[in-house]
């Protein structure tokens, strides 16, 4: 892979906020995925949405050599970019592709994703010396992209109509609700594989996958030839699958305590005057905000770590910064460093647990992380 421009990295003592970002905990957790799906099952690693917020080009290098030999991103946009980044590895476009790009993802060895009859013409007309490598999406119960079964035969038609212009590479779906919901989670593999059934007949050697995260580590029924994991890359999964207590979250969020104050009885912080203090109390203003992707449904809900504690956001989470309560917290002062998800010391606050108070989920929190919080190596 050839390595991006090299920019000297910010001093983390000069940053307002940052984001350590452990690319050997990425790496690890491939590692954990392969050994679970076992050595006949291909993982695939979705570093969509800039590796959900850790970083594309970083998230596919530890993954590729954690034992994953696919990478999935959403868009055009991002395969490309990764190809331009040296990247070679198999690269499958999940989402939808403009006719406008086809002729570039072709060029480049990218697969594309289809689920209309119209899709596969675009792709041969747009493949060159290449043929189009297609992956056909059925909709099994998901109701997003895909083609629902009663009309997969036109799209099978349009591909042989095709030949030589495209290739059949796989054939996939997406589980809705794998994470609490095995059985309609079985229901929708098992409409998939009839789906299938006809394509593979044609096409023996198409790859089938389906698993998610949640999935490929928790049942083992839905792997088939390729799981495609995400959420477990990063560190988070279900509770009692396998391998989830071997995953390492591989990021952690921090921000300055910019000033440290003492207000009293009856005094409010924050816009609104959403919080009022009911007793004396020791705030620490800390430099993250909803600019920074701190949910401003944390506000009066959620808790940062200061100090190794647990201390209670109070007020409204403003643009570019949150306050906390941390009287409990002894010689808080300016320069300090506060944990808005991930680790401190022997405290941990994960991602999963920040959504939960804001009425949202780990996903969110981890992509939510804004461009101008600077991503840097984790260090160890």
């Amino acid at each position: 892979m050839t390595a991006e421009a090299a920019r000297p990295l910010p001093a983390r003592q000069d940053l307002p906020r940052w984001a350590d970002v452990d690319a050997g905990a990425i790496r690890h957790n491939a590692e954990v995925i392969r050994r679970v799906v076992g050595e006949g099952v291909a993982v695939m690693a979705m570093v969509k949405a800039d590796g959900y917020g850790h970083g594309a080009a970083l998230a596919a290098g530890a993954a590729l050599e954690g034992g994953a030999t696919w990478l999935g991103v959403s868009s055009a946009e991002e395969a490309l970019q990764l190809r331009a980044q040296g990247f070679s590895a198999p690269l499958l476009v999940v989402g939808w592709s403009a006719p406008s790009q086809l002729p570039a993802l072709i060029a480049a060895g990218v697969d594309i994703a289809v689920w209309e009859p119209g899709q596969v013409v675009a792709a041969a007309d747009a493949a060159g010396d290449l043929p189009a490598r297609l992956h056909l999406k059925v909709d099994s119960g998901m109701g997003r992209l895909g083609a629902l079964p009663a009309s997969l035969p036109e799209v099978i038609e349009a591909v042989e109509r095709a030949g030589g212009g495209v290739l059949p590479v796989g054939a996939f779906t997406h589980f809705a609700d794998a994470e609490a919901d095995p059985e309609f989670t079985l229901t929708q593999d098992a409409v998939f594989l009839v789906a299938v059934g006809e394509m593979r007949r044609r096409w023996p050697g198409l790859i089938l996958h389906a698993a998610n995260s949640a999935a490929a580590l928790g049942m083992p029924d839905t792997r088939h030839d390729m799981v495609r994991c995400g959420i477990a890359l990063y560190g988070y999964a279900p509770e009692g699958v396998e391998g989830a207590s071997e995953l390492r979250p591989a990021m952690t969020f921090r921000a300055r305590v910019t000033q440290v104050k003492t207000l009293r009885r009856g005094r409010s912080v924050g816009y609104g005057r959403t919080w009022v203090a009911e007793r004396e109390t020791r705030v620490a203003a800390i430099a993250a905000g909803y600019g920074d992707g701190v949910q401003r449904a944390q506000s009066n809900r959620g808790s940062v770590l200061v100090g190794g504690r647990r201390c209670p956001i109070i007020g409204r989470v403003s643009m570019d910064q949150l306050t906390a309560d941390v009287s409990l917290v002894e010689g808080v002062r300016a320069g300090d460093e506060a944990v808005i998800f991930g680790r401190q010391g022997e405290a941990w606050l994960g991602a999963d647990e920040v959504g939960a108070a804001a009425g949202t989920i780990g996903y969110e929190v981890l992509c939510a992380v804004s461009a101008r919080v600077p991503r840097l190596p984790a260090a160890g």
